[in-house]
């Protein structure tokens, strides 16, 4: 009886690589989103609160601060009476600096995408570090200005 050579006792099967080798990319898909689903939700941070009527609106952000640059917002309106999310529509934000000797300089702030009830999500842009006005107005009726400094 002859001794099989080593290559052919040491050969790795080719249909058992073949199914290995396409099963990785279903693994990989699997690893990335059960890590992404084992995220912690960001705490967010009040950076500033406004009476505005009969509504209180707060500024969040994961800082608490406002930096230079890019920034990401949530924007929470609530019944200042009953504390409930408010009913709101038509949600506006515009930012501005105002430059002695000068026209004012705008900010760059995305259009808002509601998070949920009475709360909002918006991107913003400051090109230069200092005193930037947030004038948020919505439906029916509700204008609140955050006064800020990006740094």
């Amino acid at each position: 009886m002859a001794k099989p050579s080593l290559i052919e006792k040491d050969r790795i099967d080719g249909e058992f690589m073949r199914r290995a080798l396409m099963s990785l990319p279903f693994l990989l898909v699997f690893l990335v989103f059960t890590m992404s689903c084992n995220k912690q939700a960001a705490t967010l941070v009040q950076v500033q609160q406004i009476r505005s009527g009969d509504y209180v609106v707060v500024l969040l952000n994961d800082t608490g601060a406002v930096k230079q640059h890019s920034n990401k917002f949530m924007l929470e309106i609530r019944n200042a009476t009953s504390n409930d999310w408010a009913n709101v529509s038509n949600v506006q934000i515009q930012a501005n600096m105002r430059m002695p000797g000068m026209g004012p300089m705008f900010g760059n702030v995305s259009s808002t995408r509601q998070a949920g009830p009475g709360r909002y999500e918006f991107d913003a842009d400051f090109s230069m570090a200092g005193q930037w006005s947030f004038l948020v107005t919505f439906d029916p009726n509700g204008r609140a200005q955050f006064n800020l400094n990006a740094q």
